[in-house]
């Protein structure tokens, strides 16, 4: 079974409910994604789906992937395998804008040309969404991890924003510890939001409403896939003030 669909986050609005509530969503492209290899145990090792999403210009992919997407025959020549390309390349005037693996379980009969669409996800209640956060560029310590800086007093005027002290000048081992927080550049980090509740799907636009918000600016690329978030168990070990009370209680 697929459960999983490439997408662009398209922007967010509000959804009321019949009670009244109001569920801010953000609204996701899910699809159509076009299959274009099917990997199997038999063949690769193991099972999985090659999909992709969007469109760009032929002219700006490079020859390698625009020859991936045309399918190749079984026991084809190579001289025959040159002419399928050049006929293909030449009337191809468009391609998927990005290609990614999805695992798959192999039960389902796919074959590559097939299109997947949002229905995927119309029988699940919540789904993990993988995007790329805002680049927010070169941020100084205060803004990338909340420092709340140095004092402005005692002769200190301009040391409002500083990071404070960083290496071990006096210890054995001199230098910055492993892992500090420095200021850097802040953003373009993938970011996994688990366990969102759909809201909302329209099959014949491909439309996909989440609850909450989702990782990336307009037009970014996002994964859809199936949660697999599980509620932690509550404790099993109690407190002896716990104990006393059930037994006043008693």
């Amino acid at each position: 079974m697929v459960t999983r669909l490439l997408g662009r986050k398209l922007g967010m609005t509000r959804i009321y409910s019949d009670k009244g509530r109001c569920y801010p969503c953000t609204v996701i492209e899910a699809g159509p994604c076009t299959v274009l290899q099917v990997k199997t145990k038999d063949g690769d090792g193991y099972d999985a789906l090659q999909i992709g999403f969007g469109a760009r210009r032929a002219k700006n992919v490079p020859r390698a992937q625009l020859g991936h997407m045309v399918p190749k025959q079984e026991n084809q020549k190579p001289e025959e395998r040159k002419k399928q390309l050049a006929h293909h390349l030449k009337d191809m005037k468009y391609a998927p804008e990005i290609v990614r693996e999805i695992p798959w379980d192999g039960k389902e009969a796919v074959k590559v040309g097939d299109t997947l669409n949002v229905s995927v996800f119309e029988t699940q209640k919540r789904v993990d969404i993988v995007g790329t956060s805002k680049g927010r560029g070169f941020m100084g310590v205060v803004r990338r991890h909340g420092f709340h800086g140095l004092p402005a007093t005692h002769g200190q005027s301009d040391r409002e924003r500083a990071p404070g002290s960083l290496g071990r000048q006096h210890s054995i081992s001199q230098g910055v510890y492993p892992g500090k927080k420095m200021a850097g550049h802040w953003g373009v980090e993938q970011v996994t939001m688990k366990n969102i509740e759909v809201v909302k799907v329209i099959k014949e636009k491909n439309l996909l409403f989440v609850h909450g918000a989702v990782p990336g600016p307009m037009g970014g690329h996002v994964l859809v896939k199936e949660a697999h978030w599980v509620p932690p168990k509550p404790p099993t070990v109690t407190s002896k003030k716990q104990h006393g009370k059930v037994g006043a209680k008693k």
